[in-house]
């Protein structure tokens, strides 16, 4: 009983594996240090397109958490029944945003520039990635997918359509307003007349149903939503309210 009693103390913390949209990875990585001096938790991460990482979870039937680019990768989860739609957690919201160099070398005005032929210019695949859709129902209401569709370069994540514009391999992307806070003094936002883009995204998690700690996947999903969470996510220039 005694010896027992030693191992069940001596037992190591949970580690919980995240399945995350590439956005939230600056935050994730340094959430994943203050979690595990507050909480005792170990996370570990698999980061990729909101689409790819939930598939990777369905077909690995393992993982705790999982927190898509926007909700409506989560709703999608929700409706597929692979996490559990009690344990929604919301954090915070972000807008889609055409952006470009610091500077604005090529002279882009708006959208229907992306179609100049001295324009290079890209998008997160919009099947998979939550900012590629965003991107797309964008120009779709701009009546300009079709035109531009053909010459658009695709990124397989969020966080990888984001380098090629920091990395000067195009001119222009399509992405989030939270792009410019990610790589500060290197890239500014075009301003999208308000009507193209009506909604929002949220960022929000849920426990995974193959989940083996739910318990302690919530206390990490409550404190990602909690002052300190927040404050992470604002120091990455996330919007904590609407």
């Amino acid at each position: 009983m005694l010896f027992a009693l030693v191992l069940s103390l001596a037992a190591p913390p949970p580690e919980l594996l995240v399945f995350a949209g590439a956005a939230s990875k600056p935050v994730l990585d340094e959430a994943a240090v203050a979690v595990r001096q507050d909480l005792g938790i170990k996370l570990t991460f698999s980061y990729g397109g909101s689409g790819t990482v939930l598939s990777q979870m369905e077909l690995a039937q393992k993982g705790d958490i999982y927190i898509p680019g926007s909700h409506d990768w989560l709703e999608r989860a929700i409706e597929r029944k692979l996490v559990d739609g009690k344990t929604r957690v919301d954090f915070v919201f972000l807008r889609p945003a055409l952006l470009v160099l610091k500077g604005n070398p090529k002279n882009v005005r708006g959208l229907a520039d992306l179609a100049r032929e001295d324009i290079r210019a890209a998008v997160a695949d919009p099947r998979t990635v939550c900012v590629g859709e965003y991107g797309e129902r964008v120009l779709q209401r701009a009546g300009q997918w079709e035109k531009i569709m053909p010459k658009l370069g695709r990124a397989h994540s969020c966080e990888a359509v984001a380098n090629l514009l920091a990395t000067k391999t195009v001119d222009a992307v399509l992405g989030w307003d939270v792009f410019v806070h990610w790589f500060p003094g290197e890239v500014e936002e075009i301003p999208i007349p308000p009507e193209l883009t009506p909604e929002q995204a949220s960022v929000a998690g849920a426990v995974s149903v193959f989940s083996k700690h739910p318990k302690e996947a919530l206390e990490v999903l409550r404190w990602l939503a909690g002052p300190k969470g927040k404050a992470i996510w604002r120091k990455y220039g996330y919007r904590t309210e609407p």
